[in-house]
């Protein structure tokens, strides 16, 4: 219990100054943030959509995935939160790699911290931090296959689906995970402990692999069924709560590393409880796209150009 207390004073006064501010310039998101945690608020916010049918396409050349058996996906998501068998062709992986290797990437999703990739180390010892995760940004401007991904009939589909109304593209995030001797604050920062996460009443990602993530990588980590069962406290409270009282809870067979080659991909309800786990030997790039029933423009990687600043 110690450690989920750790940096609480730290943590209160961010949560003070950010939800000030979040109240004032969007309380539309504001209101969802609190509201959006309980369960029967969820259920009712979800009847609302039922009445949506979403076209079925063909899975021909309007998609980059083949033999998805989309039926299936929806099936697995709404008993489990989860469903895995996505996967990137290869001239996909390709392109983002190339990517990912030619484009700065931001310590902190901080973008006034941009670095190659290569010069990782260096930026590490300049910034004179820890440096656990690297983002991009403007993702789908400057890459041809995120432009695809988000606009991929297929999992558009599976969103409109599940989400049982137009589902509208939220958010891409592509990031690094780096291996790094970290304290449980800092992983808390980097979203490397177990949280749920409340980006609309209903909404749903796409995780892909673009490097090979065994479990000495920082596999993603999933609790099954937790998208729709969780207990008043977790309700009330929305953040993080101990592995253990999480492992009490839920069972330890509940709790999945997902492992994979590059490309391999899974569509998550984030709103159950996850955690991309600290790499130990190698580090992991990931890309995650968004859908959900509301954009509130909290979630884009859109940063205008000029803001964009180099540690080096």
């Amino acid at each position: 219990m110690k450690e989920f207390f750790q940096g609480f004073h730290i943590k209160l006064a961010q949560y003070i100054s950010y939800n000030s501010k979040e109240l004032v310039t969007n309380p539309q998101w504001f209101i969802m943030r609190r509201m959006g945690r309980f369960n029967a608020i969820r259920k009712w916010k979800g009847e609302s959509f039922t009445s949506y049918k979403a076209p079925s396409i063909q899975q021909t050349e309007s998609s980059i995935f083949t033999n998805i058996n989309i039926d299936n996906v929806i099936a697995n998501l709404e008993k489990y939160g989860l469903y895995q068998g996505l996967q990137l062709p290869e001239h996909i992986i390709n392109n983002i790699l190339k990517f990912a290797y030619s484009t700065n990437c931001y310590a902190g999703k901080n973008p006034k911290q941009g670095f190659h990739i290569h010069e990782k180390d260096k930026a590490q010892a300049f910034c004179k931090q820890k440096i656990l995760v690297g983002k991009y940004f403007n993702t789908a401007l400057q890459c041809q296959a995120i432009n695809m991904l988000q606009n991929d009939l297929i999992l558009q589909e599976i969103a409109a689906k599940y989400l049982k109304t137009k589902p509208v593209h939220i958010s891409n995030s592509l990031f690094w995970s780096f291996p790094s001797n970290s304290t449980f604050f800092e992983q808390s920062k980097a979203a490397q402990v177990f949280h749920c996460d409340l980006d609309d009443y209903k909404f749903l990602k796409f995780f892909f692999y673009i490097t090979d993530v065994d479990l000495n990588s920082g596999p993603h980590v999933y609790i099954l069924g937790s998208h729709n069962r969780k207990k008043l406290l977790y309700q009330l409270l929305r953040g993080r709560a101990t592995e253990q009282d999480l492992i009490d809870y839920y069972g330890k067979e509940n709790i999945v590393s997902i492992t994979g080659s590059r490309g391999w991909g899974f569509a998550e309800d984030t709103f159950g409880y996850h955690k991309g786990s600290a790499p130990l030997t190698q580090p992991r790039l990931m890309l995650q796209v968004e859908f959900a029933s509301k954009d509130y423009e909290m979630q884009h990687d859109l940063i205008e150009p000029r803001y964009l600043k180099s540690i080096l």
